[in-house]
């Protein structure tokens, strides 16, 4: 639930910040490159946010049976 209101929240920024551009007269294609910067940087902020809210110990770990098979089946590469 956290990271949908973050999101709106970014997602309101970025408008916020596209109108403030269009006022200003700023050029399409400076707006253009700034809104496309503000979008990366708000999917970098969503990840780290889904990434934080992770419960530890989440990840699937492999059984160690299978972690055996994995470790002989690795093939020798030639030097």
């Amino acid at each position: 639930m956290a990271i949908e209101s973050t999101a709106i929240v970014l997602t309101e920024r970025i408008d916020a910040l596209a109108a403030a551009l269009r006022a200003a007269g700023v050029s399409q294609e400076q707006s253009s490159s700034l809104l496309a910067a503000a979008a990366t940087a708000t999917m970098h902020a969503l990840t780290l946010d889904a990434l934080l809210d992770e419960k530890p110990g989440a990840a699937v770990q492999p059984e160690p049976a299978a972690a055996d098979e994995l470790a002989w089946s690795r093939v020798r590469l030639a030097a």
